[in-house]
Formats: C-alpha cells, sequence, structure tokens
C-alpha cells in the first residue's frame, strides 16, 4: 500500500497542520510516513501546500509528484495541484471558496469544511480538521483512532476537544463518498 496525500490550500489555513497530523498518526499506525511543506511566500494568503507519503513498506522516494488524494481548502489551490493528481485519483475540495468544479473524467468531491467549522465552532479555524477528517473517512487510508491520538500529541490540550469533534464531523461527511463518482 502506498498513498500519496496532498493537502492545498493558503497560508493561515492550518494545510500544514493537517499533513503533520495525517503523518503523525500513520506512524502511530506502524506505518512509514514521509513528509514535506511548501509554503510560498511564507505568509498568511499565500498558496501552501503538504504533502504526505504513507506506506506499509520502507519509502523510497518521499515527495509527492503526482497525488492520489488531493484535498484542497481553496480555488487556487485545486487549480494550481490538480495538474499532479494520479490517474484515479480523488479530489476534495472545500466548497466555501470553490468557483468552479473541474472539467474531465476526475473524482470529485465538493465538502462543506468550512461550512461545518464555522456551524459548529463559531469560526473558520478547524476547517482543516474536517477536511483532514473527510479524506480518512472517504479513503480508508487510516483509522480515525491513530488521527485522534496524533491530535491528543501534539495540539494544545486546551484545542484537544475542538479538534476532536471537528474530525469526527468530517469523517462522518466523508463515509458516503467512499463510493467514489463525484458529488
Amino acid at each position: 500500500m502506498l498513498t500519496r496525500v496532498r493537502f492545498g490550500g493558503l497560508g493561515g489555513q492550518g494545510i500544514v497542520m493537517a499533513g503533520s497530523l495525517l503523518g503523525e498518526a500513520a506512524t502511530l499506525a506502524g506505518l512509514h510516513a514521509a513528509g514535506s511543506n511548501s509554503y510560498g511566500a511564507a505568509a498568511r494568503g499565500t498558496a501552501c501546500r503538504s504533502d504526505v507519503v504513507l506506506s506499509d513498506v520502507e519509502i523510497d522516494y518521499p515527495h509527492v509528484t503526482t497525488a492520489d488524494v488531493l484535498a484542497v481548502m481553496s480555488q487556487a489551490a485545486l487549480d494550481k495541484y490538480l495538474p499532479a493528481l494520479a490517474p484515479g485519483g480523488l479530489v476534495f475540495a472545500d466548497d466555501f471558496s470553490l468557483r468552479r468544479a473541474p472539467e474531465g473524467n476526475v473524482a470529485f468531491h465538493a465538502v462543506p469544511a468550512t461550512h461545518v467549522a464555522v456551524r459548529e465552532f463559531g469560526s473558520r479555524q478547524g476547517a482543516n480538521i474536517v477536511m483532514l477528517g473527510v479524506v480518512l473517512g472517504a479513503t480508508g487510508v487510516l483509522a480515525r483512532e491513530p488521527v485522534e491520538e496524533a491530535i491528543r500529541r501534539t495540539v494544545r490540550p486546551r484545542f484537544h476537544e475542538a479538534n476532536l469533534r471537528a474530525l469526527a464531523l468530517g469523517f462522518d461527511l466523508g463515509r458516503p463518498l467512499a463510493a467514489g463518482g463525484r458529488s
């Protein structure tokens, strides 16, 4: 099993955190994981990405050149990173800033990550963790429990409850998407 996941969005959307949690969770689950991040100008509002490679065997090449899963939080990230989607790959895009879906034969899912975060927490914070949950629920790449443990290990305790709730909400959103297709 080799799965290459790319999270994309804008600085300040928690893209790097989502990737870091996925990588940490993979190691807790006994998998090999490698990750890298790109920050653009390293400022809020500029493009950033977080790539994670997960495998049950040692990873020969730790960079994502083609993604099996693309999870994006902005239209700009969708436009920028879609060309790197592997054939048969899955795309999850936050519908909050989505202006247009990709054309062609792409397994594409618009998901309400930001809308859920605003409804549940009163702000956009947490949308990244909702999206992480969607990826887990839809792909089954990891169980939810190792990610919950990664949250407990790496996130400040005062944010545990909100992040665990965001993950669960996203997981529940993602499970019906496991059948594939477009939504």
